[in-house]
């Protein structure tokens, strides 16, 4: 009889303990979805935004191409800064869709998948910063122009072109073709595969966002700690 009452005791504690494990457990998965959720909210509403404003300038660059586009020197560089905006908004839409995509309910492994590729993306978005420089130089440009269509009197003295003595122009060709050529040996060159490089690994660290870093850290965490409850 006694043996019967141990055995039956036994079998009681070891589904409480089952259940509790399961019970951890699944504190665990909430715990996890909540947090990552957390930590990458505030990076799909930067992008989100990013994307209203790249969407606006590529309006007013539209707008400025179509007046100008028999005046080549305006035309090419609205052009220059138009491929620079949708290069960009396509990178932002696609960190929004991984974001929107990911399954806080999924393995671990899989959203540590997930985020190592929205950290990629991320830093091809700081990549294409970097290769687009050469047409920041299109800015004044652009803005002295606006400043004439509109006849803006107050900002009537920005004028770089004539400041300049037409000098901007061939900055802006010289820039071009000079940066171009080293913003895309950079963008080939900062690749993972190099990461030994100290000074490609120091840009992805750098760039590659602190928010996925912490949610991938905290992935990392929870592994360990699921590792200790089995």
């Amino acid at each position: 009889m006694e043996l019967d009452e141990l055995k039956a005791n036994w079998q009681s504690n070891n589904e409480k303990l089952e259940k509790n494990i399961r019970f951890n457990e699944q504190n665990i998965e909430l715990i996890r979805a909540k947090k990552v959720a957390s930590k990458l909210q505030p990076l799909y509403l930067q992008r989100m935004t990013e994307c209203i404003f790249h969407l606006i300038a590529i309006v007013l660059l539209l707008c400025f191409l179509v007046s100008h586009i028999s005046e080549l020197p305006y035309a090419m560089s609205a052009f220059a800064l138009l491929v620079f905006y949708v290069t960009t908004l396509i990178n932002a839409i696609k960190q929004i869709r991984l974001i929107r995509n990911i399954n806080f309910n999924q393995d671990l492994a899989t959203m540590q998948s997930s985020l190592v590729m929205l950290q990629t993306h991320i830093v091809d978005y700081a990549k294409l910063a970097v290769l687009f420089i050469p047409t920041f130089l299109a800015y004044p440009v652009i803005l002295t122009q606006v400043i004439k269509d509109f006849n803006i009197k107050t900002l009537a003295d920005f004028d770089i072109i004539e400041k300049s003595n037409g000098a901007w122009w061939t900055l802006e060709l010289v820039g071009l073709i000079v940066l171009v050529p080293l913003g895309i040996w950079f963008y080939k060159e900062v690749t993972y595969k190099n990461i030994e490089r100290k000074w490609v690994k120091n840009f992805i660290e750098k760039s590659s966002g602190k928010r996925v870093a912490k949610a991938l850290g905290f992935l990392k965490e929870l592994q360990d700690l699921k590792r200790e409850v089995n």
